[in-house]
């Protein structure tokens, strides 16, 4: 098996261990957050397995939920109970009971645009879910525009969300 990472809780030390439950929803009351909270895998943007916990062999994704934490860390992590290939993500992402944190690879994470751009071609390579991409030589005005359509789609998502727990 290749090196795993797990995106996500800042400030973790090896030997750690990372549970079922300890997601961002914990730590804010966004909409989307209070809706897995109320409505579990059913929510919107909820996960299928709540009782495990999830890891990868692809740093860069890794890093994607590092930053979707707010400057979360990136951990190299070994699992603990049975490795269990996601039927949610891509080839390359796993579930499993607990993780151990081998070591702390990337810290606060905060994507940089290109590396935004290089994550969502990951995603659009492996068949994933992926909005408004950026192509490779934007501009500051196409990053504006980008960002713009971005906040757009995350309003109406959080709007979902409140309906939904309504």
């Amino acid at each position: 098996m290749s090196v795993l990472y797990h995106g996500g809780v800042p400030d973790l030390k090896p030997g750690d261990i990372i549970e079922p439950g300890h997601s961002r929803d914990n730590y804010d009351d966004c909409p989307i957050c209070r809706a897995r909270r109320e409505k579990g895998a059913s929510a919107i943007e909820g996960t299928g397995h709540q009782e495990q916990v999830y890891c990868t062999t692809m740093r860069d994704y890794a890093a994607e939920y590092a930053a979707i934490y707010g400057k979360g860390d990136v951990y190299q992590v070994r699992p603990i109970g049975d490795l269990i290939e996601s039927d949610e993500d891509f080839e390359g992402c796993y579930r499993c009971d607990r993780l151990q944190i081998v070591r702390t690879v990337e810290k606060h994470v905060v994507l940089t645009p290109k590396r935004r751009r290089k994550i969502i071609r990951l995603m659009q390579r492996l068949g994933g879910p992926c909005l408004n991409p950026l192509p490779r030589n934007a501009t500051p005005e196409m990053i504006e525009r980008w960002a713009a359509r971005e906040y757009v789609d995350m309003r109406h998502i959080m709007r979902e969300a409140e309906r939904s727990i309504k």
